[in-house]
């Protein structure tokens, strides 16, 4: 998944609140599908955060010869480029649920000859390795998807291997972003998007407490966002994501039509111009190590 507002390419499936939670191996329960245009969107979206994510990297010291779990990889774009970090004496385990992704990985990284990338398909809520198997662990957007996200911690936190690091990149305070939007119709529409995900948005403001009572130390906790302008890398973003998202919470129910058509027509005149500003919604990178 690791690539997800905005959302996620993560998996997802609807529980009986309607909310997101994570879902099976299976490309169906994919939020927003595995098509070649959510393969698109994917590398776009790892494209706009690369550099936040490889500071976050250098803050949690991910270095050659590392043994490094990328949870929920999705297609692969963090894997491969923990696959150069780590080196030929390193290895990354790339996991993810999607049999469709997790194919398209293993065909890049043999095509990269990066012998050192082991890619399985596997429901990361019950992912199984051994303890104290792992130097480090990198999940960004992933946690937001799952309904008991402790769970999954204590899990990474029993494979880690002591002084070994937890690394999540996910959202935050996301109500508090939709609250400050200034285009009412896109605040309409973002307010049906918080709906569908529950206080999944919300895992970054509860993460430290998580890891903690799982035994881990967090070290840092790093604020990351930026601003939208028409054209730029976030703005881009933003609107690739509503463009896939918005026509399955019209179909679900969760957004009216006209909502969805009355944004359309505010984004496209804000689109055109050049002092229209939008925040980036918060996320937050929070690093813990095992003690």
């Amino acid at each position: 998944m690791n690539d997800g507002i905005i959302g996620s390419g993560g998996m997802a499936s609807h529980n009986k609140r309607g909310k997101h939670v994570l879902g099976t191996a299976a490309e169906r329960d994919y939020l927003l599908g595995t098509n070649d245009e959510e393969l698109h969107r994917l590398q776009a979206q790892h494209n706009t955060w690369q550099a936040e994510t490889t500071d976050l990297w250098d803050r949690a010291t991910f270095r050659a010869g590392q043994t490094i779990l990328d949870l929920g990889c999705g297609p692969g774009s963090t894997s491969l480029e923990l696959g150069e970090r780590v080196g030929a004496g390193g290895r990354v385990l790339a996991v993810d649920g999607s049999k469709k992704f997790a194919d398209f990985l293993r065909h890049r990284a043999a095509s990269a000859s990066m012998t050192q990338i082991e890619v399985v398909v596997a429901d990361v809520r019950t992912l199984d390795l051994p303890a104290a198997s792992i130097d480090a662990v990198f999940a960004r957007w992933l946690l937001c998807f799952i309904e008991e996200p402790q769970k999954v911690i204590e899990q990474i936190a029993r494979t880690l291997k002591r002084g070994g690091h937890l690394l999540v990149m996910d959202y935050c305070a996301y109500g508090t972003f939709v609250a400050q939007i200034q285009y009412p119709h896109l605040q309409r529409v973002l307010q049906a998007v918080h709906r569908s995900f529950g206080d999944g948005l919300k895992i970054g403001d509860k993460l430290p407490h998580l890891m903690e009572r799982c035994g881990l130390e967090v070290v840092e906790v790093i604020p990351i966002g930026g601003i939208a302008r028409p054209g730029n890398r976030i703005w881009c973003w933003i609107e690739d994501f509503l463009r896939m998202y918005l026509p399955e919470l019209v179909a679900r129910g969760a957004l009216r039509e006209e909502d969805c058509a009355a944004h359309w027509e505010e984004w496209q005149t804000n689109a055109r111009d050049p002092q229209a500003t939008i925040s980036s919604p918060s996320m937050v990178g929070v690093i813990g190590v095992k003690i």
